[in-house]
């Protein structure tokens, strides 16, 4: 006699409950992802604009935060961005939290740190 293969009605919802887990949970999370590797590369291109080099903290501040209005970021503030004067440049910081409801009281904490150094000269 031969063993039926396949899925049960019940392993199929199992899958799609599961599945409509996963794709819920990506959805959540992935706009502040996406503002991280934003941020991100709004530091690497400070670092890199000439324009900036030699400036303050202030200096920078400005450019972050115009950066950050266009990119339409808006769980990082101004105030998140550290720089800290190196030898050969400046390193630039910025550290921020960020809190994203998920499932009725339980709520998804995320805590990001970005970082870029300025070009060696």
């Amino acid at each position: 006699m031969k063993q039926q293969l396949g899925l049960t009605f019940g392993g199929l919802l199992f899958f799609l409950f599961l599945l409509g887990f996963v794709v819920y949970t990506a959805s959540r999370l992935l706009p502040a992802y996406l503002d991280y590797w934003a941020v991100r590369k709004a530091l690497v291109d400070m670092a890199n604009d000439p324009q900036l080099e030699g400036g303050g903290l202030s200096a920078y501040r400005d450019a972050f935060a115009k950066r950050l209005y266009v990119s339409s970021i808006t769980d990082v503030e101004r105030k998140d961005l550290e720089m800290v004067k190196v030898k050969d440049g400046v390193v630039l910081r910025a550290a921020w939290t960020v809190r994203k409801p998920f499932i009725g009281p339980v709520n998804l904490c995320l805590d990001f740190k970005a970082d870029s150094e300025a070009p060696r000269r």
